[in-house]
């Protein structure tokens, strides 16, 4: 390496190093998953707005572009600090996150099955199982909110290939292109194939542009920070209007050209301004409120939170556990118990996985 990049590597990992937690925003993103689940479950408060709980997506989407972040923020600083990128130890990171409470919960509707509680096919099993479920018409209601990891799945498996392969310049581009032309596009093939277009909105690349644009930004960033007065414009008093402009623009009665035309698009722009804002300015309002540690708690758990709240929050539920508000508790118990017996033990082998950083000069 020239002795001229020293510098600039040293820079670039520091500053991908000084990301802020978003576990706030992940906090709201699960818990509007939630409310829009639990919106027609039994004992649900009838004075809560349809048109506010019903913006699940919206939850759905903060996740996606959340995950393109920061995964592209760990994968291009260990590029900077190592100069490559171990698809292997990355793999292997990711299957230690994902896999142990991901099947700890389909052992659960394993089980909830063979006593009665659920009705799940085989099939339903299999494509959950191998993470293909946006590929299918479900129908299951236990299982129907596994399309979404299952997305996040096949970008963990593309993205880092991708990076290592074409370089982070031109991995970069293709996710830009991914993000403009994903939406457009999946307009187009519904326009001309209704009943195929109504399929391809969970379908991957399609639905993709969310965690492309997350990539798109953590590419960005460093860029940004070095023009302060661009990044001045997250400083901006209205700035904390972005994340509810997003879930307003959030359509609840099946506005499909006017979303995938427009809307998608402002939607993930409006996340990647908060993402920018929270976490380059935590002193702010907002950010604060975010990071408070109950609020930062449930986005530690969001992700078994997120697996375990679909048994609970079933519309068509009619047991104890199943009935507003105790089906809440009752995810958050769940989640707590995943977290503290399967997520956390596995945290420590999973740093053990990372890269050997570079010894940093002061």
């Amino acid at each position: 390496m020239q002795a001229g990049a020293q510098p600039q590597l040293v820079k670039a990992i520091r500053q991908a190093r000084s990301i802020p937690s978003l576990d706030g925003l992940r906090a709201l993103s699960v818990a509007l998953v939630i409310l829009a689940h639990a919106r027609d479950t039994r004992g649900f408060p009838a004075w809560v707005p349809d048109s506010l709980a019903a913006r699940g997506s919206v939850g759905v989407h903060i996740f996606f572009v959340i995950s393109g972040f920061l995964i592209t923020t760990l994968l291009t600083e260990e590029l900077a600090g190592t100069g490559a990128i171990s698809l292997s130890l990355f793999y292997a990171r990711r299957s230690l996150r994902i896999f142990p409470p991901f099947y700890y919960f389909l052992a659960a509707i394993v089980a909830g099955v063979w006593l009665g509680f659920f009705n799940v096919p085989e099939r339903s099993f299999l494509f959950a199982a191998t993470f293909t479920l946006n590929y299918i018409n479900n129908g299951v209601w236990v299982t129907g909110h596994l399309w979404s990891l299952a997305v996040e799945e096949q970008f963990y498996l593309v993205w880092p290939a991708t990076l290592k392969l074409a370089g982070r310049r031109r991995a970069l581009w293709i996710a830009a292109a991914l993000a403009v032309a994903g939406p457009p596009f999946c307009l187009a093939v519904g326009l001309i194939d209704p009943g195929l277009g109504g399929h391809l909105v969970k379908s991957f690349p399609f639905v993709a542009d969310a965690i492309a644009a997350g990539c798109v930004l953590a590419g960005l960033l460093p860029w940004l920070r070095q023009r302060k007065q661009i990044l001045g414009w997250f400083t901006h008093p209205w700035g904390d209007l972005a994340i509810p402009l997003a879930v307003l623009l959030e359509p609840v009665s099946g506005h499909i050209r006017l979303h995938l035309g427009l809307t998608e698009s402002a939607q993930s722009l409006c996340i990647c301004y908060a993402i920018v804002r929270y976490a380059e300015f935590p002193n702010g309002v907002v950010a604060r409120l975010l990071n408070l540690p109950v609020i930062a708690f449930i986005g530690t758990l969001s992700y078994s939170l997120y697996l375990w709240q679909q048994i609970f929050v079933n519309p068509n539920g009619a047991r104890l556990l199943q009935t507003f508000p105790l089906n809440l508790v009752a995810s958050f118990a769940c989640a707590c118990i995943s977290f503290y017996a399967i997520e956390r033990p596995v945290a420590g082998l999973r740093k053990r996985l990372r890269p050997a950083a570079p010894i940093l000069p002061s």
